[in-house]
């Protein structure tokens, strides 16, 4: 027998070592449970997971292994305590919120003036144009905890400019639900009043965002950029000044409603510009269909806090979409992360695993469960 068969022959002896010790192990960590479950402590004991950590490089005869050693053992007790997790069948983080059915003729309102996209993301979802427009985000927020509107549909992620952060601030202090999403496919069109030349615009209107995802057609050239309230808001503006010196970036629908001529349309920078719009409702949703989940929460600082809480979906399979992050009040270099599930809701591992980053975190609440929404075809 050569030197490696012989090596080989005696790291096979040693797993079978370890592999008796492992059972041993939990079978003591089963008593542990047992002894959690009826004195209801909790699963995670950071301060006895160090002592353990300690221990191991304690027990080491060469050094050289230490950190490696610390990896063993971090992912032995990561094992153990899936297992009392187990066990223990700890509280789901989800029973205690009050559900209600989405009801589709309710009363609703959405962001930005009659012909917005958020308005074209409210008749997508609920089938008719029977809602009350606000101008600004807070504004939906206020009337949804005021009992004016049922549902409230605002726009939460673009894909070429990203995030709205403002409305995800929103959803953490109003703490209302999502219950609904949808895409709507925007098309960015130049107008301004009929009769006029794009030789005669010196001022162009739009919201911020419009603004950035139409920058490259926008670039060298000689006008006036004025954000504004929203993209039909511009086009409504533009309207009423009947000025062909002034012009805006908003949809063909707005063209068609307030009476503007088309100059350029698709002036997007990125021909696939599609934004996600959320519905909020005061209720999380109740149906069979959510195979969507949106949390926040937030960690303490140590190395590796967020590794932590994010690995356990990826053990369990459940597909991680979006993560954002957003500054907590009076703390610097602390952060909310709000993140989105891609999993059946009902479904016990994505439980366990939110039960999981509940443990551990400072701050945790659920955000929303609903069905993922898809992309509209509309050009406007």
């Amino acid at each position: 027998m050569d030197r490696l068969e012989e090596l080989r022959k005696q790291i096979d002896a040693t797993d079978k070592e370890i592999v008796a010790l492992f059972e041993k192990r939990m079978a003591l960590v089963s008593g542990v449970a047992e002894y959690k479950k009826a004195n209801r402590t909790q699963v995670l004991q950071t301060s006895r997971e160090e002592q353990v950590l300690q221990k191991a490089v304690d027990n080491l005869q060469n050094k050289d292994y230490a950190d490696s050693v610390k990896q063993l053992m971090i992912e032995l007790m990561g094992i153990s305590k899936d297992f009392q997790r187990k066990q223990i069948s700890c509280d789901s983080p989800l029973k205690n919120y009050k559900r209600k059915p989405i009801d589709l003729k309710a009363s609703k309102g959405y962001y930005g003036d009659r012909g917005s996209n958020s308005e074209k993301a409210m008749i997508d979802f609920f089938g008719d144009d029977n809602g009350r427009n606000f101008q600004t985000f807070e504004e939906v927020f206020k009337a949804l905890a005021e009992d004016e509107i049922q549902y409230g549909v605002l726009p939460i992620e673009n894909s070429s400019t990203g995030a709205i952060t403002e409305v995800y601030d929103l959803l953490r202090k109003y703490d209302f639900f999502i219950v609904g999403e949808q895409w709507v496919k925007i098309n960015h069109c130049l107008l301004g009043v009929k009769g006029g030349k794009i030789e005669d615009i010196e001022e162009v209107y739009s919201h911020p965002q419009a603004i950035t995802q139409s920058d490259g057609f926008l670039a060298n050239r000689n006008w006036k950029i004025i954000p504004y309230k929203s993209t039909a808001s511009s086009a409504k503006l533009v309207a009423s000044a009947a000025d062909k010196s002034k012009a805006a970036i908003a949809s063909e629908r707005n063209a068609q409603l307030y009476g503007l001529q088309v100059f350029e349309a698709g002036i997007q920078s990125q021909y696939c510009n599609c934004t996600r719009f959320i519905i909020i409702s005061k209720y999380l949703l109740e149906s069979e269909e959510s195979d969507k989940t949106s949390i926040v929460f937030a960690l303490n600082s140590t190395p590796g806090a967020l590794f932590n809480a994010l690995k356990y979906f990826a053990k369990n399979n459940i597909n991680l979409i979006n993560i954002e992050s957003r500054p907590v009040e009076n703390s610097p270099e602390s952060y909310y992360f709000y993140t989105d599930l891609e999993y059946p809701c009902n479904s016990s591992k994505l439980i366990e695993a939110l039960g999981y980053v509940q443990e551990i975190s400072d701050f945790f609440e659920i955000v929303g469960e609903y069905k993922k929404g898809s992309v509209t075809n509309a050009k406007d």
